[in-house]
């Protein structure tokens, strides 16, 4: 039995119809974890969560964490139960530590009761059975419509000034999200059943949230070859807390995925922009570490265009480090410092952790135009 187990969902995570981005990400960050494993002489392991009741799945004394993919909410609590049934030093992290960042209902009124800056939100349950007939946008009309209103008013978000509209526990995935925008009665009804068509094969529906729309600042890219528009995309960062200290804020838009020319003009806005970023982390920072979290999450904050930072969401520490490769590498290399204490191993150092994290990506995390390092965590 390893002293470290990685619990992963192989099989949803090579799926033959994943998104090829998604799919790249994750073996990187298998081998990342191998490497890891290497270089600081580790005992770690990556399991199969369908394999877990197999002798090559045996994790009895490890020390796990349930890494990528993003699962269901049913199928977390289903892996972490047959995880904790074979006996392990411990299972990370807690199913209900997961579901209250995962869903935007339990965290929206711990950031609102904090005093954070968010999104005005209406929620509207949506059970499986409703969600299942809903097969067009005539369907909306006929079962959801008078309700959604009414959760409008309720928040006192006016639906024709415009609302974003995403589920529960995600957003529906697009390049462009003011295709989940609508501003009439007619646009709304559709953008609700393209978001419940999208979300019934991905993760949970669970409910929808309907949010104010807010003009969010964008950074324009020059036009790619060939093309006469510009590329715009978000200013968004993604905040990780590790054991309930910051760990690193990183770029959370399009990186990796974009050509050369283009990639180098977002780091030169990404640090132009850098004092703006690094006081807007440490703004809000504390309330977010004071607030009632658990002790390791990602925050994704985005900024008012002519105003302040707002928290958009929340998710699970699994969903740190995705867009650039420099973050990925310091997630692995500090979560792995993490489970390697809890398992016995010396403590690493912070020094140590950014050493690691070098050797994992090639280059210096500290010197990454999209990672800003506050404090020693």
């Amino acid at each position: 039995m390893p002293r470290i187990a990685l619990i992963s969902d192989l099989d949803r995570a090579f799926d033959p119809h994943a998104d090829p981005r998604n799919v790249a990400m994750i073996k990187r960050r298998h081998a990342f974890w191998t490497e890891l494993a290497r270089l600081r002489c580790w005992d770690i392991a990556i399991r199969h969560a369908n394999a877990l009741d197999d002798a090559s799945g045996d994790v009895r004394g490890s020390v796990c964490w349930i890494d990528l993919p993003m699962l269901p909410r049913e199928n977390y609590r289903t892996v972490f139960d047959r995880a904790f049934a074979l006996l392990p030093a411990c299972v990370l992290d807690p199913p209900d530590d997961v579901e209250r960042v995962l869903g935007l209902d339990r965290s929206y009124p711990v950031l609102v009761r904090a005093g954070i800056p968010t999104p005005r939100t209406a929620f509207l349950p949506v059970d499986d059975a409703c969600a299942a007939a809903i097969d067009s946008p005539a369907a909306v009309r006929s079962s959801l419509t008078e309700a959604i209103y009414n959760a409008l008013f309720d928040a006192e978000i006016e639906p024709h000034e415009g609302i974003f509209i995403r589920g529960f526990y995600t957003s529906t995935k697009s390049t462009n999200p003011e295709h989940y925008f609508g501003s009439n009665q007619a646009d709304i009804e559709a953008t609700v059943f393209e978001v419940i068509r999208r979300l019934r094969v991905s993760l949970d529906v669970g409910g929808l949230a309907l949010r104010e729309h807010l003009e969010l600042e964008r950074i324009e890219l020059p036009a790619l070859p060939g093309a006469r528009d510009a590329v715009r995309v978000p200013l968004e960062v993604r905040l990780t807390v590790l054991c309930g200290r910051v760990l690193m804020a990183s770029y959370h838009g399009p990186f990796e995925v974009l050509a050369d020319e283009p990639r180098r003009a977002l780091e030169s806005a990404l640090a132009d922009r850098r004092e703006i970023i690094v006081d807007a982390v440490r703004s809000l920072a504390p309330a977010l570490l004071a607030a009632d979290f658990p002790p390791s999450y990602v925050a994704d904050l985005a900024f008012v265009r002519g105003g302040g930072p707002v928290v958009l969401e929340l998710n699970p520490l699994y969903a740190a480090g995705y867009n650039v490769p420099a973050a990925h590498a310091l997630v692995v290399a500090a979560r792995g410092a993490d489970l390697a204490r809890r398992a016995g191993y010396a403590a690493s150092t912070w020094p140590e952790i950014l050493d690691t994290a070098a050797e994992l990506v090639g280059a210096r995390v500290e010197q990454s135009p999209a990672v800003w390092l506050l404090d020693d965590p």
